[in-house]
């Protein structure tokens, strides 16, 4: 392992055909953390529509950045 990394899966939350993703910048903008959007065209509330990767210094702290990155990002519907 060269650094410690961890993810954070980002949940539909709501039941929508058309759907947007807010706050990715914000997510960004958490140090070490990345994103990857699935680009599905439907949002269940349990369907895994992304999720935030982050590495760091140890475990902790990039469970914690991971899962930072996932909360600021929210579906909104396009409808």
């Amino acid at each position: 392992m060269r650094v410690p990394g961890a993810s954070a899966v980002i949940y539909g939350r709501l039941d929508e055909a058309g759907i947007a993703f807010e706050g990715v910048t914000e997510a960004l903008a958490v140090p070490g953390a990345d994103l990857r959007l699935f680009g599905k065209p439907e949002s269940f509330a349990k369907r895994r529509m992304g999720v935030a990767v982050a590495t760091g210094a140890d475990i902790d702290e990039v469970r914690g950045r991971a899962k930072l990155a996932a909360s600021k990002v929210r579906l909104v519907s396009t409808k």
